[in-house]
């Protein structure tokens, strides 16, 4: 009995087009975050922390660190399924698989980053001042 579409072994020009897909700006544009997420073993409930940490607007202190863990282990995750995708040996139907998951995780990194973390902001505009008051004060001193 032959293989149909589904079981054939991933051709290199199908990987090249799932890894252009997933490396592409554009490929979580109308994508949604997935409900759950496998992430080194742990099922994660990705959609649902998402949007409980959106629906608040702005990061709370609390939950901080916790974001900045999933958006740590995210990446991670993203990284060794894009790797897979690249050299391991999968069927179309895992490797299309394999891809839009990891274009669901890009979904949920951009979610992520969105987020407003006003202490954060205050630090970067409190650097750019004091950036600016030393590159005055190395001026002052050539000019004298």
């Amino acid at each position: 009995m032959g293989k149909t579409g589904d079981e054939s072994q991933l051709d290199d020009r199908r990987r090249e087009e799932l890894l252009e897909r997933v490396t592409r700006k554009s490929a979580t544009v109308g994508q949604q975050i997935p409900t759950a997420v496998q992430i080194q073993g742990t099922e994660m409930n990705l959609k649902e922390f998402v949007w409980e940490t959106k629906r608040q607007g702005t990061v709370p202190p609390e939950l901080r660190d916790r974001v900045r863990e999933v958006r740590r282990k995210l990446t991670a995750e993203r990284a060794a399924r894009k790797e897979r995708l690249e050299s391991a040996t999968l069927t179309e139907s895992e490797a299309e698989a394999l891809a839009d998951s990891i274009v669901g995780i890009d979904r949920a990194l951009a979610a992520l980053q969105n987020l407003h973390e006003p202490d954060l902001a205050e630090r970067a505009r409190k650097q750019d001042v004091q950036s600016n008051r030393r590159w005055v004060s190395f001026l002052d001193t050539i000019l004298e």
